[in-house]
């Protein structure tokens, strides 16, 4: 009777889970033209919204954790604006960050929706190239 029980929540958490995928799914991109450009002493990731929102922009690793804030609580335009950030390649405390694979992260609060990136930057030891 128990594992009858234990199964029957199990089910319904997986089709509740199925459906939740399926919405966010049906939604859609939340940006497009993602570019993680490198431009001499920076990078440059840029990008184009599907909507207007209020977003926190971040560069992760290859963990997803939040190496720097690149924008934090900013309202931009969607459709046909493109965003791009200036990166000196260190993290939120002044280093470079390790060698290797980093990704852009897009929090849309209003939609309460985040996306990583991806198309992954690549970074050699000791910041952007010169």
């Amino acid at each position: 009777m128990i594992a009858a029980a234990v199964v029957a929540v199990l089910v319904a958490g997986t089709v509740a889970a199925m459906v939740l995928t399926q919405r966010a799914r049906d939604r859609g991109p939340v940006a497009f033209n993602v570019k993680l450009k490198t431009k001499p002493g920076r990078y440059r990731p840029c990008f184009r919204l599907t909507e207007t929102d209020t977003l926190d922009v971040a560069i992760v690793d290859a963990e997803g954790r939040v190496v720097v804030m690149l924008a934090d609580d900013q309202p931009l335009e969607g459709d046909d604006a493109s965003h791009c950030f200036d990166w000196d390649g260190r993290d939120s405390s002044g280093n470079f960050p390790p060698r290797g694979r980093y990704r852009l992260q897009l929090t849309l609060r209003d939609a309460g929706r985040v996306a990583t990136s991806g198309e992954r930057l690549s970074i050699e030891a000791g910041g952007p190239p010169s």
